[in-house]
C-alpha cells in the first residue's frame, strides 16, 4: 500500500479556503506613512483612513539604518499578528526601495514609493512577498548601479541619471523589475495637497493605483458592488435617508449633459428628495456592463436606460414639460466608493439623442449658415443608439457618413 503523505491527511483536507486566504493577512489594514518633514498632510492621511485603514507617521529626520528600524517598530507597534504596507513619499521613497531589496520584514506586505529621487537598479527583483509600486515624477531620476570589476559586482553604489519617458500623459508604466508608472507634466510633491506641487488630477490616478497595489498586499476584499447597489435602490425608490447613509460627508454627484446633482449631503439631499425622485412609472434600467477599477473601488456601469416622458425630468429634462414620447438611452456612470460609501459619480448620456426621441431636436434643423455649406442633416440619432448598445450593433451603422455605401 502506497504510504499517504502529509497532504492526504484530513487535517489539511480540512484547512479549506479560510486556512490559505489567512496567510499574509492582517486582521487589520494597516499603513506606515513616511516623508522628509516631521508633520505630514493630513488630508493624505485622512485618505488612507477613510478606506479603512489604520495608520502612524515616521518622519525621515537624519535616515539610515535607524530611520528604517523606526519605519518597521512602527509598523509592529500595530499588532503582534498584523501585518503592514509602508507608503513612503520623495527622499523617504528612496531610503525605502532600497532598504528592502532582501527579504527581511516577514510583516511587510505592500511598499508605495511617491517620486523618490533615486531607484534601485533597473533589474532589481523585490522578495515575492512584498508588493512594490513606484509613482515618479519630473523628466529625470537617479538609477542606482553597482559596477562590476572583472565580472565580479562592487558593494560600491553608483547613481547615474536616467531620462523618464512622460509617454502620453495618463501615468504611463514603465519596464522596470518592478511596477512603476511615470506622470507627465507634474512635480515631485503632486501627491501631497498642502504642497504647491500638488496635482489633483494626478493624485487621484495614482492614489488608485496605490490602493490596489497596497489591498492586494494584504489580500483584502471590498464589496464595492453591494455598496454602490444599494446606493442605486434607495435613490430609485425615493428613500432619501438611506441614501444620504450611503454618500460621504462631501460627495458630489454631477450629470455632465445638464449640470444636475450636488456637492455633500444637504444639496444632494435636496436633489434626491425634490427633483430626482419620483421617477417615471415605466422607467426601466438593464446593466449592460460593470467594470470594477484595479483599485477595488472604482465602478464603471453601461446601463441601457427606458421612460415614457409622462412628467418632468429634472435631472434629464430640466424645463421641459411632460411630451408622452418614449425615451431610450444608453448611460454611462462612473462612481467611486471611499470606505464603503459614495464619493462621486460622474454620470454621462447622449443628450442629443434624447432631445432627439422627445421632439425638441430633428436631424432637419440645420442653421442657414451650413445649409449653404451643403450640410442637409445634423450628424444625431435616436432610439436606435441606445439599442445598438444592447444589441452589440445595428443595420444602421455608419449611414450619417455620406461616402460609407460608395466605399
Amino acid at each position: 500500500m502506497a504510504q499517504k503523505s502529509a497532504f492526504d491527511t484530513p487535517w489539511f483536507n480540512s484547512q479549506g479556503n479560510d486556512f490559505f486566504n489567512s496567510l499574509n493577512k492582517s486582521k487589520n489594514l494597516n499603513i506606515v506613512l513616511t516623508a522628509e518633514t516631521e508633520d505630514f498632510d493630513e488630508e493624505t492621511t485622512q485618505q488612507w483612513r477613510d478606506e479603512g485603514f489604520a495608520t502612524k507617521y515616521v518622519p525621515l529626520l537624519d535616515g539610515g539604518k535607524e530611520y528604517v528600524q523606526r519605519v518597521h517598530q512602527a509598523g509592529d507597534a500595530f499588532g503582534v499578528s498584523e501585518y503592514y504596507g509602508i507608503v513612503a513619499f520623495d527622499d523617504a521613497a528612496s531610503v525605502i526601495l532600497s532598504a528592502h531589496v532582501k527579504p527581511a520584514h516577514p510583516k511587510l506586505v505592500a511598499i508605495v514609493a511617491y517620486y523618490p529621487s533615486t531607484i534601485p537598479s533597473i533589474n532589481t527583483k523585490y522578495p515575492p512577498s512584498i508588493r512594490v509600486l513606484v509613482h515618479l515624477a519630473g523628466s529625470e531620476v537617479g538609477v542606482q548601479r553597482h559596477p562590476e570589476v572583472l565580472g565580479i559586482q562592487s558593494n560600491k553604489t553608483k547613481t547615474v541619471k536616467k531620462r523618464i519617458d512622460p509617454g502620453a500623459g495618463y501615468g504611463e508604466v514603465l519596464k522596470l523589475g518592478f511596477k512603476a508608472y511615470t506622470y507627465a507634466g507634474v512635480q515631485s510633491g503632486f501627491a501631497e495637497s498642502d504642497l504647491d506641487e500638488f496635482d489633483p488630477v494626478a493624485e487621484k490616478v495614482a492614489f488608485g493605483r496605490s490602493l490596489e497595489c497596497v489591498r492586494r498586499g494584504f489580500r483584502a476584499e471590498t464589496d464595492v458592488e453591494g455598496a454602490r447597489d444599494a446606493l442605486v435602490d434607495a435613490t430609485a425608490s425615493g428613500n432619501t435617508k438611506k441614501a444620504l447613509g450611503s454618500l460621504r460627508p462631501f460627495a458630489h454627484v454631477l450629470h455632465g449633459p445638464t449640470l444636475t446633482g450636488g456637492i455633500g449631503t444637504e444639496e444632494l439631499g435636496q436633489f434626491y428628495g425634490s427633483f430626482f425622485y419620483p421617477l417615471p412609472p415605466d422607467f426601466r434600467v438593464r446593466l449592460l456592463s460593470r467594470t470594477i477599477g484595479t483599485d477595488g473601488s472604482r465602478l464603471v456601469d453601461e446601463l441601457y436606460i427606458s421612460f415614457t416622458h409622462s412628467q418632468e425630468i429634472a435631472w434629464m429634462l430640466p424645463g421641459i414639460p411632460p411630451t408622452k414620447k418614449k425615451v431610450e438611452v444608453a448611460m454611462v456612470s462612473i462612481a467611486r466608493m471611499m470606505g464603503g460609501k459614495l464619493e462621486s459619480e460622474h454620470v454621462y448620456w447622449d443628450q442629443a439623442a434624447v432631445l432627439v426621441q422627445v421632439g425638441l431636436l430633428s436631424p432637419k434643423m440645420v442653421p442657414d449658415g451650413f445649409k449653404k455649406k451643403g450640410v442637409e442633416e445634423l450628424p444625431v440619432v435616436g432610439a436606435e443608439a441606445a439599442r445598438a448598445m444592447k444589441r452589440g450593433s445595428s443595420k444602421h451603422m455608419n449611414e450619417l457618413i455620406d461616402d460609407w455605401k460608395d466605399s
